[in-house]
Parts: structure tokens; sequence; C-alpha cells
């Protein structure tokens, strides 16, 4: 009996999936649990749209980063820290003031995840930084001055 999961199931599939399994399993562990649904012509076609829906949903997101991270290609943003005379930091810059950083200075809405540093950022000065995004990549200059 084909069925549409709801949830994930062990040994059987993941949610969303269509599934190939035993009659009775399905009538006597699925169905009573709500683990399942059978799989009809009006579910596989609900799912398909769905799954269509959200792949286009995927792709928009991921073209609206690109033209994010294309936007802050040779830009610039200004980090103050706490940091000793000689200018080393007391606490080292993290990818989560980048983004604020980014967020203030450029109005852009960048995840952490989509910013990588080469090094951790300990002392004073410029440091260059990889924004990536799913077709692009920009270096960002974050200048890091000593917090009065």
């Amino acid at each position: 009996m084909k069925v549409i999961l709801l949830k994930d199931v062990r040994g059987v599939g993941l949610h969303g999936t269509i599934q190939n399994v035993a009659d009775g399993y399905a009538v006597n562990r699925l169905f009573p649990a709500k683990l399942a649904v059978a799989a009809t012509e009006e579910k596989i076609k609900e799912i398909e749209a769905q799954v269509a829906a959200r792949a286009a949903q995927v792709a928009k997101e991921e073209e609206q980063l690109d033209n994010k991270v294309a936007a802050l290609r040779g830009k610039r943003v200004s980090l103050a820290a706490r940091a000793t005379d000689k200018g080393g930091l007391f606490k080292a810059v993290s990818v989560t003031d980048i983004a604020k950083a980014i967020r203030a200075e450029h109005s852009l809405e960048i995840a952490e995840a989509n910013i990588h540093l080469p090094e951790h950022i300990k002392t004073v000065g410029e440091h260059m930084v990889l924004v990536r995004g799913k077709n692009q990549k920009a270096e960002l200059a974050v200048a890091v001055t000593p917090a009065l």
C-alpha cells in the first residue's frame, strides 16, 4: 500500500515522502498513530505542489541572498571594540558583531552562517572577511577601532 508519511518514521522514511508499506503495517500502525495517510492521486498532487512551492521559495531566498552579497562587494564596515594600548582586543570580533554592523551600516540582513572569517579578529585595524551566497562571493573590509 502506498502511503504519504506525515512524520519521520524510523525504518520507513522521512516526512512528506511517498512509501510503499505492507497493508497491515499501514492500517494497524501508521494510520492510528497519524504517522501517514493513504496516497491517493489527490494527496500526491498536493504533496508535489507543496514541494514545488518550497523549491520556488528556496530559489527566491537564494537569489535575494546573492543580491545582498553582490551589494556588499567592495564595501566596508566599522566596529569599535575594547582594546589594549598595544592594539590587542580584550574579546575577539565575532560573526555576530559583523552581521550587526552590516545591518546597521548597510541595512542588509545577512545570516551569520554566510559570513566566513579566515582567522579570528583579535587586533585593531582593517581585516578582510568573506561573505558568501549561493552563487556570489564578496570580500568585506572590517575596520576595528579601539572603543573610547
